[in-house]
């Protein structure tokens, strides 16, 4: 075997896991921007309108609001994903559990109607999202380590009511990621004949951050005051990464030892589709129900350069275009409470032999169940809770040439606990 291969390998490991924290739609491209929708698994959201956070959904929503709204709060998400195998070349075990740490994901939103036509928002909410973790002695390195991806999505809609019927809205979207990966060498170095390195070596570390920048745009049919739909689209983003790379590897290993090199990658998400329905079937009983549709199979190849334009890696993805649905129902109790349920399902995009331990991602079933409490006309507080289970899968990992694949099993479930504080003005 080569050292080099492996070296190499750890750093495609790495960019990997920087673009695939983006790109997962099933568990990594978050919905969490608002705790009500939190409560109905995000089920018929283009089209109910009950906070400010609709705005940042479908802006064309944003005329179903009479006065300034604003919601702000967050989300918790509590994961517990872990992963099993024995490694191929000793034996050892390469179990893990709780690699996925919990996370805070904020939101803010607020709707200006300008007057009985038109209306502007703002909000600020996170799309994509990652941590793992592996400890640095962990024998499969160069596929694990960590993995720390944050993004802040601003954006800024504007809607218009054409007539009673019909409302459109459209929006621009400025999103900022920041990304941090590490893999190490782990157990294979052993094999080597460069002298004593330590499975904990840095074989690859990338530290980057971006913009991008794309624009959405949503459509809201009102057949009458008890029954809407609605109809969104995302546009594509590229995303234009240009940061550091940096191995302790030795050189003749492949490394850079541990000197700071350039590099860039280009990453385009691709564009989205939701239709919402939103239904007052009784005075006290809403049912809600959508359908989500991702271009993934825009997604076939990632590919990196160096700063003197030189490829870096080029690697063959293949995903398939991924959907998701969910279905919720609403209860009006009285005037001071609103409980809410819903059921999801997160169709994944990655083709099962593109599975990587660092983002083992799968299928996975939302249940959700929420309340609302009005304390006056002007303010109230939404609280939602959402139990996400992701089906078991195997994957298989190259870390070198000549040397077996790392064979793993996965499994993940979720908790997600949500706040929002809502106020009329």
């Amino acid at each position: 075997m080569n050292q080099k291969n492996l070296f190499k390998r750890s750093a495609l490991a790495a960019a990997m896991a920087l673009v695939s924290t983006q790109l997962y739609a099933a568990g990594f491209q978050l919905n969490e921007y608002t705790a009500a929708g939190l409560g109905r698994s995000f089920s018929g959201e283009g089209a109910i309108a009950d906070t400010a956070a609709s705005g940042s959904r479908n802006p064309a929503t944003m005329t179903m609001f009479d006065r300034p709204s604003f919601s702000g709060g967050f989300v918790y998400v509590d994961p517990d994903v872990n992963i099993s195998g024995k490694s191929p070349v000793t034996g050892s075990s390469t179990d893990a559990n709780n690699i996925a740490p919990g996370e805070w994901i904020p939101n803010l939103h607020f709707i200006m109607p300008i007057n009985d036509r038109w209306a502007v928002g703002t909000s600020a909410t996170s799309n994509y999202g990652l941590a793992t973790e592996y400890n640095s002695s962990y024998p499969a390195g160069p596929l694990a380590g960590k993995t720390d991806l944050t993004t802040l999505n601003l954006n800024l809609s504007a809607a218009y009511r054409i007539d009673d019927h019909f409302s459109f809205g459209v929006g621009f979207d400025a999103v900022y990621a920041k990304a941090k990966i590490e893999r190490n060498a782990g157990e294979l170095v052993a094999l080597q004949s460069f002298g004593t390195i330590p499975a904990s070596t840095t074989a690859a570390h990338l530290d980057g951050s971006a913009w991008g920048y794309g624009w959405n745009a949503g459509l809201l049919y009102q057949v009458d005051e008890n029954n809407r739909y609605g109809f969104t689209y995302r546009s594509k983003v590229n995303v234009d990464f240009d940061g550091s790379y940096r191995s302790d590897l030795p050189v003749a290993a492949g490394g850079t030892g541990g000197h700071t090199v350039p590099g860039a990658l280009t990453l385009n998400l691709p564009e989205m589709w939701e239709i919402s329905a939103y239904n007052r079937v009784a005075p006290k009983w809403a049912v809600h129900y959508s359908m989500a549709y991702t271009s993934w199979s825009e997604f076939q190849e990632l590919k990196a350069t160096g700063s003197d334009g030189n490829t870096l890696f080029d690697k063959h993805e293949g995903y398939h275009d991924a959907y998701r649905i969910a279905l919720g129902t609403t209860y009006y109790y009285s005037d001071q409470w609103t409980f809410r349920t819903g059921i999801a399902f997160d169709d994944s995009p990655v083709p099962a032999d593109n599975r990587t331990i660092s983002i083992p991602d799968q299928d996975r079933v939302w249940l959700s169940a929420g309340t609302t409490y009005a304390f006056n006309k002007d303010a109230s507080v939404d609280v939602g809770v959402s139990y996400m289970h992701g089906k078991s899968v195997h994957i298989s990992e190259k870390v070198a040439n000549g040397v077996p694949n790392y064979e793993f099993d996965a499994k993940g479930t979720a908790m997600l606990y949500g706040v929002n504080f809502n106020y009329a003005f």
